[in-house]
């Protein structure tokens, strides 16, 4: 594995609550994210170097847990427990609500990603009543959102749905609060997932109470895992055959929450900036940042993928 890896602040503090759900369009060369509890979605331009941001909701107390960009334009946004349209209009934001779930339950979309053909898989949790305390523990599911904005339920019972990714015929699903990375048989002619296992219990690893939890998540070219951990400042490297952890790199803030491949093999990193920090003290330096990790010589990442369904202009 690399070891002569650069880790370099990309964004500084540019998350005022918790970065999450590093997207990389290797089009543009553009990198979407969220800071989940202001309600913004943020982009970042390599060709100039350009930082912008998009208030999604302004909702005092709503959640915006991720963004995809959309094929037919726009993107999707994860809002409290909806799945919403975003896209420019006469210079103007629409917003569009395609589903939503649990309306019952006292929960909020988490972490999200498309499947190699475009469809959308996002987990479900329960709202917090402080980090990692939830309202409802394993209240939480992985919900489908197909082709032609159909919905279903793939599967249920998790406290904190996270970090996803694929890998041939295998899926990968998170439950931070567990500890745990599942592995699923991935059916994509069905769209559906069977035979749960455990792929990675950070229990079971080696120093495994500095580790923190698992978080977001990116799988490599050869099927190796790259796993944010929130609260314990790094990111592994961890082989889901073995169970074992590959190699790390060591972050300089402790709440590390995502992470995604760019199209030269190079990582980006979001972070959270105030979870876990006393009332009235400073989140320490750096903390909400993206960071970009180069030098991963000899690793290839897996594109993010787009939402290919089909969306019809957002009427007022």
């Amino acid at each position: 594995m690399p070891s002569n890896y650069t880790v370099n602040c990309l964004l500084d503090s540019v998350a005022k609550t918790v970065g999450e759900g590093p997207f990389w369009e290797p089009v543009t060369k553009t990198l979407y994210f969220v800071s989940a509890f202001d309600g913004a979605v943020h982009l970042w331009s390599e060709p100039n170097n350009y930082h912008s941001t998009i208030q999604v909701t302004e909702k005092q107390g709503s959640c915006v847990s991720f963004v995809i960009p959309c094929q037919s334009g726009g993107f999707l946004a994860g809002i409290n427990n909806t799945i919403v349209h975003c896209d420019w209009q006469a210079g103007e934001l629409k917003r569009r609500v395609l589903r939503e779930v649990d309306p019952q339950e006292p929960i909020r979309f988490n972490d999200a990603k498309c499947d190699p053909a475009g469809r959308l898989l996002a987990g479900t949790m329960s709202w917090e009543k402080e980090a990692a305390v939830l309202m409802k523990p394993e209240a939480g599911s992985l919900f489908g959102l197909d082709l032609d904005g159909s919905i279903k339920r793939l599967d249920t019972g998790f406290s904190i749905s996270n970090g996803l990714g694929w890998h041939g015929n295998t899926f990968y699903f998170t439950d931070s609060l567990a500890r745990v990375i599942y592995a699923y048989d991935w059916d994509a002619e069905g769209f559906s997932i069977s035979n749960r296992r455990v792929a990675i219990d950070f229990a079971k690893l080696p120093e495994q109470e500095k580790l923190g939890v698992p978080d977001g998540l990116a799988v490599d070219a050869d099927g190796r895992l790259w796993v944010a951990c929130f609260f314990g400042s790094r990111v592994l490297c961890l082989d889901p055959q073995s169970g074992q952890v590959v190699s790390q790199i060591p972050m300089p803030v402790p709440n590390v929450t995502s992470c995604c491949f760019g199209s030269d093999g190079e990582l980006f990193v979001t972070t959270a900036n105030h979870w876990g920090v006393r009332e009235g003290e400073q989140p320490p330096p750096q903390a909400g940042s993206v960071f970009r990790v180069t030098g991963l010589d000899g690793i290839r990442g897996t594109p993010s993928v787009m939402y290919k369904g089909s969306l019809p202009p957002i009427s007022d």
